[in-house]
Order: structure tokens, then C-alpha cells, then sequence
């Protein structure tokens, strides 16, 4: 397993609704949740599929490498999903 930052932003309409797909994607293909932020509604820099504003949260998730494909894959077939982002960060190394 390894650690993952995810970043995703969802529709700002049915939010609840939205983000407990977004879990449920990561649950179906095994990925844990370690650490959950929302940094609630935001304004986008440009117009998303006729969106102005969408829905920030950004998660700690432990994941095996070939998972993060599908769940990107599945993601990505999403209409409520306007945008995510996986992001592997670089091991910090301590004394």
C-alpha cells in the first residue's frame, strides 16, 4: 500500500451526496481513507462544465498502485466530478 494525497472537487449542488460517492469509489477498490479535509465551496478559477463554484476535499488515502488507475478511471467517468487529482508525495525523511 502506499500513500496518496487526493484532491477532488465536486459539484456544488447535493454535496452530501457527492462526496459519499467519492468514498465509495475508494472503498470499492480497497483504498483507505486515513485523513479527511473539506475545504468546503470555493469559487474556480474558470468555468467547469458550466460551474463557477465547486466543492473541495482533499484525503489521505493508502492505496495499492494498480487500484489508483481504476479509481482514477472511475472518477473520471463521473459527471459530478469536475476534477481530481492524485498525487503520490515525496517520503520525508527524519533523523
Amino acid at each position: 500500500m502506499n500513500h496518496y494525497e487526493l484532491t477532488v472537487i465536486v459539484r456544488n449542488r447535493e454535496t452530501e451526496s457527492h462526496k459519499e460517492k467519492v468514498k465509495e469509489v475508494l472503498q470499492k477498490h480497497g483504498a483507505v481513507i486515513t485523513k479527511e479535509d473539506h475545504w468546503g465551496i470555493k469559487k474556480l478559477a474558470y468555468e467547469i462544465s458550466k460551474e463557477r463554484e465547486g466543492y473541495y476535499m482533499f484525503m489521505l488515502v493508502d492505496a495499492a498502485s494498480e487500484a489508483v488507475d481504476k479509481i482514477q478511471k472511475e472518477l473520471g467517468l463521473n459527471a459530478d466530478i469536475l476534477r481530481y487529482l492524485f498525487v503520490r508525495p515525496a517520503d520525508i525523511k527524519t533523523a
